[in-house]
């Protein structure tokens, strides 16, 4: 069976399958990894055939996301047995622990600044993520994001993204530069099918907001009832190595904020209608004094409304950040 992700997986099978060479040269005996050979070499002579990605069991396709987190994967998740289902939900439910982990705590609030968020995934992991930083001089900077695809696979990006971010941003760098050097390290580091929409920004105490958006659903600026969104900077990270970021500077006053959120805000839908940008919008035009965390409840109590007993989809992550 074809698939676009296929070349890519074939491109690390044959740089894996390089690698376990070596290291059987120095360990001929070791079983596990004489097995893991063999099941490189299988996979790779069926991708040469055209069978790769098909069940052993029903003869079905496998599915994309099962491939992209195990490419020696030959049978599709319906058909694990009772162990190996076991470990798969033992495995989630770790990656769950570990991305809540990653999270910033739900209302943080400076001299300056107020910051809340809401994570809700659809699953037990995500692909989205946020954070808030401190920096040395008393600035924040500012993260959300949301990773192609869903399950693992989209956790496993998302967790990669968020550690480049978290650990470039300490080398006081401006935040184009922290993006672009992001990009380029997760287009190095993960499948060319992979990419992610971020907001990339950063506040200071004086109400200064410098912000970069990668794709991203427009952050949406709310200054006395005018809601003013900011449109991409720049492409999804992870499409061109060599992608480049302009930044947006503004300055917020007093009970201003910052409106951040991932698509699975905007695009739930009941029966084929989006809740939509605007209802976002009208909603935070009316808002007046409210708390970041109330501006949040407030927005997913109206959504909620919409949906009535729709589940959701996708994966929801929103934050405010206002100036206090």
């Amino acid at each position: 069976m074809k698939d676009a992700n296929y070349p890519s997986i074939k491109e690390q099978l044959t740089e894996r399958k390089g690698l376990l060479h070596d290291a059987v040269k120095v360990s001929p005996d070791n079983q596990n990894l004489n097995k893991l050979l063999s099941d490189v070499d299988a996979a790779l002579n069926e991708m040469a055939e055209g069978t790769y990605g098909i069940c052993t069991v029903c003869n079905d396709p496998i599915e994309t996301e099962s491939l992209l987190a195990d490419p020696l994967m030959t049978v599709c998740l319906s058909h694990l047995s009772d162990q190996q289902q076991q470990a798969l939900e033992d495995d989630l439910e770790y990656a769950g622990k570990i991305q809540r982990a990653m999270l910033p705590e739900k209302e943080i609030k400076t001299d300056e600044w107020e910051f809340a968020h809401h994570y809700h995934p659809a699953g037990i992991v995500s692909g989205d993520f946020c954070d808030l930083i401190p920096a040395n001089d008393g600035s924040h900077i500012f993260i959300l994001g949301d990773v192609s695809g869903k399950g693992v696979s989209a956790s496993i990006m998302m967790s990669n993204l968020h550690a480049l971010i978290h650990s470039l941003q300490s080398f006081n760098l401006p935040i184009n530069e922290i993006l672009q050097k992001a990009n380029r390290l997760f287009c190095e580091s993960t499948l060319s099918t992979n990419y992610a929409t971020i907001v990339v920004g950063k506040v200071v105490p004086d109400g200064t907001v410098e912000i970069c958006v990668a794709g991203h659903n427009p952050p949406l600026i709310v200054k006395d009832g005018k809601v003013t969104p900011i449109g991409a900077t720049g492409i999804p990270v992870g499409l061109f190595c060599s992608a480049e970021y302009d930044v947006e500077r503004f300055k917020l006053n007093k009970n201003d904020f910052l409106f951040l959120y991932t698509d699975g805000l905007s695009e739930a839908s009941v029966n084929e209608t989006e809740y939509g940008t605007d209802r976002i919008i009208e909603y935070l035009a009316e808002v007046n004094g409210l708390s970041a965390k109330e501006i949040i409840t407030d927005v997913l109590l109206k959504q909620q409304s919409f949906l009535g007993n729709t589940k959701l989809e996708d994966d929801i992550t929103v934050a405010a950040i206002r100036k206090i």
